[in-house]
């Protein structure tokens, strides 16, 4: 019946018998099994599947039905690889395809197919007391248990009907327990772990020439579990135009790469007849291409106050950092900063009118449209120079005049009269305009106004008359 089962399951069922007798490492185990399942020294189970022992022959096949019809979030595959003569590492990789965690018991045992001794064995007969360990599944991850067997002369002599038996169980004090999933794999083995992948990380970047990263190479063999790379060798590849180093160019899963020249590559490592690759895009070593300054635009009446910031753009439009940029202002409005260089600064609006605020570093130059209100500039005051003087009659001073709005800026004057007031008193040549040469007529204390539009300014002179010859009286000429 068990036999049969087997046959309609070959890769789904695996009846397991045991030699109780005269196989010394059998017994225990045997006992420690029968102890488990019945609580009953020396009592061993005729036949158990998941959750249900002891039943009866005619319920065989109902029982491993009912069990195999029951979904599983479990897989388990085997594969093996051989140290050397006899001996070889089985490993069963064990993945949880649900969520959460999952204490697991995994079990691999090697078996043999009918003994050539104990011709009642025929199926799966246990050969040595299987390997067992726990683990802990993972959400949706995967473990690698692996047992190092080294199978008995009998089984050696008789390899072709080796098969290796392995379940993943509900760890339990007691039986039966629940079975996740179990594996079969008959000899010849499948090929042991062997590098199938490469996953180069990161996968997909970008940088600028000169810059550095660092890209790692992780090897997967045929049933996704992570071994080493050998040999790994590590190039640029595809039909793109950058360029760039390695260091070490190879024997490292881990390497530094250096982008030499702008373009689009691919990066392999590659060990034998297995690649991965990355693909690295390689620009230009970002350059202050614009200077962004906010406010972009505002009006501020005189002597109000603007804080402008200004943030540095590279050509992929990009933050760009700026060092010390300067500030100036141009057009009618005027003002001033402070700081007049930085990131940062306050503009002080002293005139009014349309401006251009501007920040520069580098020849680059962002701007800012700025408009001063205020009145409009008019003729405030006038200023002479020199402010003061001294003269003899008859004796010359220039003077020229200045005039500047209530704005502290200079103001062109028109055509200003100059005149005299006070003691002394002179000409004037010419008469009007904002220069003009005095000659002092007669000595005492004067003013000199320079006046236009109601605005006047004044300076002083001291005229003195020690400068004339004194007066010659005429008198008799006496003759001896």
């Amino acid at each position: 019946m068990v036999e049969q089962i087997a046959e309609d399951y070959p890769d789904r069922f695996a009846p397991m018998t045991m030699h109780l007798n005269g196989d010394a490492w059998t017994i225990p185990w045997g006992q420690n099994r029968s102890d488990l399942f019945y609580g009953i020294a020396g009592l061993t189970p005729t036949f158990m599947v998941d959750a249900q022992w002891n039943c009866q022959i005619a319920d065989y096949r109902y029982y491993v039905e009912q069990q195999l019809a029951i979904p599983t979030d479990v897989t388990l595959e085997l594969s093996a690889s051989q140290v050397g003569g006899d001996t070889w590492d089985v490993t069963a990789r064990v993945c949880l395809e649900g969520s959460g965690s999952r204490p697991v018991r995994v079990f691999i045992a090697p078996t043999l197919d009918n003994h050539p001794d104990l011709q009642r064995y025929s199926t799966n007969l246990l050969m040595q007391e299987p390997f067992e360990t726990d683990i802990t599944l993972s959400s949706a991850g995967c473990e690698n248990v692996t047992s190092r067997i080294k199978f008995d002369p009998v089984s050696m002599a008789n390899s072709s009907n080796i098969v290796i038996i392995a379940w993943a169980q509900m760890p339990a004090a007691s039986a039966p327990t629940t079975v996740y999933q179990a594996g079969i794999m008959r000899w010849p083995f499948p090929a042991g772990s062997q590098l199938t992948t490469i996953d180069v990380t990161p996968a997909d970047v970008t940088m600028a020439v000169g810059e550095q990263i660092e890209f790692t190479a992780v090897g997967s063999d045929q049933t996704g579990a992570v071994v080493p790379i050998e040999n790994p060798m590590w190039s640029l590849g595809g039909t793109g135009t950058g360029g760039g180093t390695f260091e070490p160019g190879s024997g490292s899963a881990t390497t530094t790469f250096t982008a030499t020249t702008p373009g689009s590559r691919q990066v392999f490592c590659a060990d034998g007849g297995v690649s991965g690759a990355a693909v690295v895009t390689i620009t230009e070593t970002p350059q202050l291409a614009a200077i962004e300054i906010d406010p972009a635009s505002v009006s501020v009446d005189v002597n109000g106050e603007v804080v402008f910031s200004a943030t540095g753009k590279d050509q992929y439009g990009d933050d760009f950092p700026l060092d010390e940029p300067v500030w100036s202002v141009s057009g009618a409005g005027d003002g001033s900063f402070d700081p007049a260089s930085g990131t940062s600064t306050t503009f002080t609006a002293t005139y009014p009118g349309s401006c251009t605020i501007s920040c520069a570093q580098g020849g680059v130059t962002g701007t800012a449209e700025l408009e001063v209100t205020g009145e409009d500039p008019r003729l405030a005051t006038i200023e002479l120079s020199p402010a003061s003087a001294q003269i003899r009659v008859g004796g010359t001073i220039d003077f020229t005049a200045t005039g500047s709005d209530q704005y502290g800026r200079t103001w062109t004057l028109a055509d200003p009269v100059w005149r005299a007031e006070g003691d002394g008193d002179g000409d004037f040549d010419p008469i009007s305009g904002s220069a003009t040469t005095f000659t002092a007529s007669a000595a005492g204390n004067t003013q000199i106004i320079c006046a236009e539009d109601g605005i006047e300014g004044a300076a002083t002179v001291e005229i003195s008359s020690h400068g004339l010859p004194a007066p010659r009286r005429a008198g008799r000429r006496v003759t001896p």
